[in-house]
């Protein structure tokens, strides 16, 4: 009887731990969860850009009847014919939307798709359009890169902007009356004003993909040019040190207009420039850069009243977009103040445009392209996306 008991008992202890093993192997993941609830999220609501914040009235027209509603109860207070309704920031005491039948909104003379919000924040109207993420990008692709550049470029420029537009969804939750704005703070935004087929036709054909570390869409930062080697994110902006924007060498934007240049700062111009931020800044003695990998990190100013730090890409925003148009520069003393000499155009992080386009021209696909310039990624695709919806099918 005993020996029989010690037989049951080391058959049952190998089936329980097997039992035990297979229940575990079965349950999600706690990648897979966290990936379908943001994606449930996600697919719950569009895209919300805030186009405006303003005092001033807002002409608003459209082809076809515009509907007024509160935000909140969904009553109506304005349902008629596309003629031009004027919005007085002081009248608008509760948020309200926006819409029109036919789906197009004029607001002060260029045309954008889906709705929009108005929200009075301290006597401003805040202006937000709201949208599917597809009609978003139709949008900001040719608001990125001229439509007319090679296929595969046009097509990775869409993957890059979905991914970067859901990377702040995840990010945001709703918890803003905005997702990102229409403005290089995030992604350039114009309506439907620069609408191409060329570039449609690119969202279309790679609808719903997004590139993906760790069961989440990546920050896909992009810029112009990066003249010849990209830049590590933690050496543009503090904090940041993510594994898929470490530099790359890009040997494909020498055909950017910008790929060198030159400029010269003033001492007048910096002093002014830095007044803006420190009132308190006296006659400039020093300014010396720090560098890593040929970009300027770190910036000293020395100057009568004291010393002021900063990184190199608060530096460069200081100035109109054109002025210093990367931290990738060598610098000389003159008497006047600095000649600088150098490569690219913007931060430098993630995608090369102007380097995609010269992958794209050598006959590389968007596939291949993403990849180079985001490494150890993923393409994956949106739950439940059907190309069937797209206006371009």
């Amino acid at each position: 009887m005993i020996k029989l008991f010690w037989t049951v008992k080391m058959l049952f202890v190998p089936f329980m731990i097997i039992s035990i093993m297979m229940c575990t192997s079965c349950l999600p993941s706690e990648q897979y969860l966290m990936k379908k609830k943001w994606q449930n999220r996600i697919h719950s609501r569009n895209v919300r850009i805030m186009i405006c914040k303003t005092d001033n009235i807002i002409d608003i027209t459209a082809r076809d009847e515009i509907l007024i509603r509160e935000k909140k109860s969904g009553t109506i207070r304005y349902r008629g014919n596309g003629k031009n309704i004027k919005i007085m920031p002081e009248k608008v005491k509760e948020p309200i939307v926006i819409s029109s039948r036919n789906h197009i909104v004029q607001l002060n003379g260029n045309g954008y798709r889906g709705n929009f919000e108005m929200h009075n924040i301290m006597g401003k109207i805040c202006v937000v359009n709201v949208l599917t993420l597809e009609e978003y990008l139709y949008s900001v692709v040719p608001s990125e890169i001229p439509a007319l550049w090679p296929k595969e470029s046009l097509k990775a420029q869409a993957v890059a902007a979905r991914t970067y537009t859901l990377h702040h969804l995840m990010t945001n939750g709703g918890k803003s009356i905005y997702d990102l704005d229409a403005t290089t703070n995030f992604q350039v935004y114009k309506g439907i004003s620069v609408e191409s087929p060329l570039t449609t036709r690119a969202v279309d054909e790679t609808g719903g993909e997004f590139l993906e570390s760790r069961h989440k869409p990546i920050l896909a930062y992009f810029h112009s040019t990066c003249g010849g080697k990209t830049a590590d994110d933690h050496y543009v902006w503090q904090g940041n040190d993510l594994p898929y924007l470490h530099e790359v060498r890009c040997p494909y934007c020498s055909g950017s207009p910008s790929y060198r240049w030159e400029t010269q700062l003033s001492i007048s111009m910096i002093k002014n420039t830095l007044k803006r931020k420190h009132k308190n800044i006296g006659s400039i003695r020093n300014i010396s850069f720090k560098k890593r990998s040929g970009r300027v990190t770190d910036v000293i100013i020395r100057h009568r009243n004291g010393t002021i730090a900063m990184t190199g890409n608060e530096f460069r925003l200081l100035f109109p977009p054109k002025t210093l148009k990367s931290l990738y520069f060598k610098s000389s003393k003159k008497r006047y103040g600095l000649h600088i000499r150098g490569k690219g155009w913007g931060h430098g992080v993630g995608m090369c445009q102007y380097g995609a386009r010269g992958m794209a021209e050598k006959g590389l696909n968007y596939k291949r392209i993403l990849k180079y310039y985001y490494r150890g990624v993923y393409l994956n695709t949106l739950k439940g996306f059907d190309k069937r919806f797209l206006a371009g099918y």
